[in-house]
């Protein structure tokens, strides 16, 4: 199985960035590609990478705009948005299917870790 190739972009809490960066080498599915202080850098490092997941620090919940146009670009692109201090989080996919939102509903149903 090839490893999910994650960017970390626009989180100014170095501590968050460990955390991310931390849980994912600890899933061996998933690949920590880069860590970019600035979101102007998204366009240029995402046409040289092949990356799936743009996990990046918002300060609320609308979609930051450089986000909408790299989702109209890479549309298989998965956006997971960090709110503040990464208590509360925002996902963000183009063509989401019926089995999509199934398949989030049971990994992300909180009686199941109670």
């Amino acid at each position: 199985m090839q490893p999910i190739n994650c960017l970390i972009s626009n989180i100014p809490q170095a501590l968050l960035v460990d955390i991310v960066c931390r849980i994912a080498e600890e899933n061996h599915c998933v690949k920590v590609v880069d860590r970019i202080a600035d979101s102007a850098e998204l366009p240029a490092i995402m046409q040289s990478r092949a990356i799936d997941v743009l996990i990046i620090g918002m300060d609320e919940f609308a979609i930051p705009q450089v986000c909408e146009d790299l989702l109209k670009q890479f549309s298989d692109l998965l956006v997971v948005g960090l709110i503040n201090d990464g208590r509360k989080a925002a996902v963000y996919i183009n063509d989401i299917r019926g089995q999509e939102i199934s398949d989030i509903i049971r990994v992300l149903d909180r009686r199941s870790t109670k």
